[in-house]
């Protein structure tokens, strides 16, 4: 093990001191453009490409996108404090995500025959922690709709918010654990935040590392909105006195507790939009802030409204805008960004990646293209 730990640390060293000095040196850069990097010398490797499809994107799911994925993750299905699946909003509106769930088993949602993950939640914070005390009926169920799906495996996405009790987080091991026993057969991966190993959450990585498939690492959300200033969204490195957390040092903490081969890589499709006092990087915000897909930045490209600039210390892209006679920032993930994102999956040595989330895309010409070489 601390043989595997040195020759991962000295792996990471190395990739911090490429991205450092081969990193693109423009200060303003363009999405659509080809940076040329360093071929890493490995042997082929098969590595997951897991995309997220939310129920609000289906419509979304193109054919380049089901072609360059290998598995399909259906988000969501909501679980109820008694175990059961969340059916209905109120007594006459059906809840979205499972009457789309619905339209998966019927076949009017294509999914372009890759293995189907179905992604479980709780219904609510109070749901969370019943549904867990209830954890053979939520395991039946989820045997359930694995056997009505046809499914080839779940993804467990629960997210207690403020500190976590020893006694939930001990009870969601256990969860785990029966519910590996349960579908021997079938994948099991579980979303959790970069920061899970240093910070007391209730996923317990160690403990649940022989009952897990993959680790599903949210890479993204470094800044979110209703942060005082502007900022990355999946920065690769750049933490220190600005920034607590980075990704590169995120992995290094992760993969001390569990092996790197069940970690996937979070890719974001998506980054953050706010208005600032000025166009300085990670400038002061005037506004909370909001989404920004990468089709809307395409989109701002196109228009020619964005001016687009590099930033060397987080190795990800941003962009200026006046256009509405106040100055706003994007940041968010060009092609530059997502191939250093999977240069580093390979010199990690992970398992592959998590995309958030299909249908975010819109029609940029590079994204699949770029994808599709992390299995080349």
């Amino acid at each position: 093990m601390k043989r595997s730990l040195v020759l991962l640390g000295l792996t990471l060293v190395l990739f911090s001191i490429y991205v450092t000095f081969c990193s693109p040196s423009t200060t303003i850069i363009s999405p659509m453009s080809s940076t040329s990097h360093t071929q890493y010398s490995m042997p082929h490797t098969s590595y997951i490409i897991m995309g997220f499809a939310p129920y609000w994107n289906l419509k979304k799911l193109s054919p380049e996108s089901l072609s360059s994925i290998t598995h399909l993750a259906y988000f969501h299905l909501l679980v109820n404090g008694d175990g059961t699946i969340y059916k209905k909003t109120n007594k006459r509106e059906e809840d979205p995500g499972f009457t789309n769930y619905k339209r998966l088993l019927t076949g009017s949602i294509d999914h372009g025959k890759k293995p189907l993950i179905i992604t479980f939640m709780p219904e609510s914070q109070t749901a969370l922690a019943s549904s867990l005390s209830n954890s053979n009926q939520t395991i039946q169920t989820i045997k359930n709709i694995l056997t009505e799906s046809g499914a080839s495996g779940v993804n467990i996405d629960y997210e207690p918010l403020g500190d976590i009790s020893p006694t939930l987080r001990s009870s969601f091991t256990s969860f785990i654990k029966d519910l590996r026993d349960a579908i021997p057969n079938h994948q099991i991966s579980i979303s959790i935040y970069a920061s899970s190993a240093v910070r007391p959450r209730i996923w317990d990585l160690a403990a649940l590392s022989d009952h897990t498939d993959y680790f599903v690492v949210m890479t993204y959300d470094y800044t979110m909105p209703g942060n005082s200033s502007a900022g990355p969204n999946s920065p690769l490195r750049g933490s220190g006195d600005r920034f607590e957390h980075d990704i590169i040092k995120n992995i290094a903490q992760i993969t001390k507790l569990v092996p790197s081969k069940k970690v996937l890589l979070g890719i974001p499709f998506y980054g953050y939009e706010w208005e600032t006092i000025d166009g300085s990087k990670y400038s002061l915000v005037e506004s909370k802030g909001s989404v920004a897909s990468l089709e809307r930045v395409d989109k701002m490209i196109q228009d020619k409204t964005l001016e687009l600039v590099w930033d060397r210390n987080t190795l990800t892209p941003y962009g200026i805008s006046t256009e509405s006679g106040k100055t706003s920032q994007i940041y968010f993930e060009n092609e530059t960004s997502i191939k250093l994102k999977l240069e580093f999956v390979k010199s990690a040595n992970l398992g592959g990646i998590a995309i958030w989330a299909l249908g975010y895309e819109g029609n940029n010409s590079w994204v699949w293209p770029t994808i599709n070489k992390l299995n080349l």
